[in-house]
């Protein structure tokens, strides 16, 4: 019997320090929950909206959670933050890349000519479908490239001994869906950030840093508003099998339950890998996972 037998220090996060991108908000703000509540160090939540990200802190109630400002799409403002955090506490164990857009959806309605298709796609702003890439995708690479150094001294740290350093990037099964529900930028810029998690766990092996993904499906927050309508839709029976056969969208237990399997000693052997959390919706969508 060994000390993780028990399902609670199995999935322990005591004394973890994350950085969590997009944390004042929706997913982000699940997941920063999920880590300043069962006993993180400090959780540092990054975003461009100083009021969200203030909202947050002030909703969540723990003074282990710092806001920064922080624009992940700028450079400068990257390093910026690691050198506070470096001030601040010198290391972290756990980088989140979860900043991301939907981008234009670009929807054509079944059955619609060709024409039809066309045109609406057409009109696209190739400025704003390319925007899609670089928030969801060029962002989370030059994120991870910022926090490389204070995940390596992560490791050489010892007040945290649940596991190596390593990155967890919010993609989406959106990254595997073949049938367009959000765009094809969303859908696109998604699948890059799928594949460079996965070359990113083997280009960082010699230096001991983990890359996972966390891949959510539909769950209810400002990026998926205009695919929900209706009654709650977590309630279950608020979407038909054939769409969702857990027949509801994600609540926040949902993601917090496979980021806490990541970031803590149950996750450790972990690297390269995508955890699906998506209510079992690519089981009957046509898809490459």
């Amino acid at each position: 019997m060994t000390a993780y037998s028990s399902a609670i220090n199995l999935f322990d996060v005591t004394g973890i320090v994350a950085v969590v991108t997009g944390g004042g908000s929706g997913l982000g703000l699940f997941m920063t929950r999920a880590l300043a509540t069962n006993g993180a160090k400090k959780v540092y939540i990054l975003g461009r909206r100083k009021h969200v990200l203030e909202q947050a802190v002030a909703e969540i109630g723990q003074d282990n959670v710092v806001p920064l400002q922080c624009d992940v799409t700028n450079q400068e403002a990257l390093k910026s933050a690691v050198a506070f955090i470096e001030e601040d506490i010198g290391y972290i164990n756990l980088l989140i890349a979860n900043s991301g857009i939907a981008g234009p959806s670009g929807s054509v309605p079944p059955g619609s000519s060709i024409t039809h298709v066309q045109e609406a796609l057409f009109e696209i702003s190739m400025q704003d479908f390319t925007n899609t890439f670089h928030v969801n995708c060029t962002a989370v690479f030059y994120t991870t490239i910022a926090f490389l150094g204070l995940l390596d001294k992560g490791n050489n740290n010892q007040s945290y001994r649940n596991g190596r350093s390593q990155v967890i990037a919010t993609s989406s099964i959106g990254s595997f869906n073949r049938r367009i529900t959000a765009g094809f930028a969303y859908g696109a810029s998604k699948a890059a950030t799928t594949m460079l998690l996965k070359v990113l766990a083997t280009y960082l092996v010699p230096y001991r840093i983990r890359a996972n993904i966390l891949c959510p499906g539909l769950f209810p927050t400002d990026l998926t508003t205009d695919l929900i309508h209706g009654k709650d839709p977590t309630e279950e029976g608020a979407f038909p099998l054939d769409q969702i056969p857990a027949e509801r969208a994600g609540t926040p237990e949902d993601i917090m339950g496979p980021l806490l399997y990541l970031a803590s000693r149950a996750g450790a052997y972990c690297n390269g890998n995508c955890v699906l959390t998506d209510g079992g919706r690519l089981s009957v969508t046509p898809a490459t996972y």
